[in-house]
């Protein structure tokens, strides 16, 4: 009886211990309520709006007591301040407007899109198409107090993205009706790179 009181002890600490080493490098409870501000991207289409989207998705599956608030699109949270990037008097602003300790920003770039494309036909000026595309997703949380950053990464994925389509000047409209299916493999590999911290 005590050999098995032993074992069940030894398991309990060594469960423990294993929660220990796996907890996230960055606690999002700890940092009370967050602003989190969709993310900023110069990509035409949807794409930007759904990476906002699965990037929450996944912070908050990871830590599910963290207190996230939505302030909206980049474009529209900073439009007001006229200017593109978060300046800190934007920051305070912000920060007792919406009741906020941190506020998480990012951006979403498509340095390459090479279309693939085997015409068949040619309507209303675009043609259906695989493009290899280089995305980079970076992401940073800062101390709405300060300024200061308190976590910062990256990350950059090529993926064979199908169906998009490429206009006449050779851009690319990421812009689907179904985004999972049509580049939600592209973000997901992404938001997964950038958010390992909070796992």
């Amino acid at each position: 009886m005590k050999r098995i009181a032993t074992v069940l002890s030894l398991g309990l600490l060594i469960v423990s211990a294993a929660g220990c080493l796996f907890a996230p490098r960055i606690n999002l409870q700890e940092l009370g309520v967050i602003g989190f501000v969709g993310f900023d991207s110069r990509v035409k289409g949807n794409i930007s709006d759904y990476a906002s989207q699965v990037f929450l998705e996944f912070l908050l599956r990871s830590q599910p007591g963290a207190r996230i608030k939505e302030l909206g699109p980049s474009d529209i949270v900073l439009g007001e301040f006229g200017t593109a990037r978060l300046t800190p008097e934007a920051l305070d602003v912000l920060a007792k407007r919406h009741g906020v300790e941190a506020l998480l920003i990012g951006a979403l770039d498509l340095s390459k899109a090479r279309p693939r494309v085997d015409i068949a036909a040619m309507i209303f000026g675009s043609i259906r198409a695989a493009v290899d595309v280089d995305a980079t997703m970076s992401a940073r949380l800062l101390d709405a107090h300060d300024g200061t950053t308190v976590w910062a990464d990256s990350a950059r994925v090529r993926k064979d993205v199908a169906g998009l389509n490429v206009l006449k000047s050779g851009e690319v409209l990421f812009d689907a009706q179904d985004p999972a299916a049509a580049y939600g493999d592209l973000i997901d590999e992404l938001v997964r790179r950038t958010t390992r911290d909070f796992r």
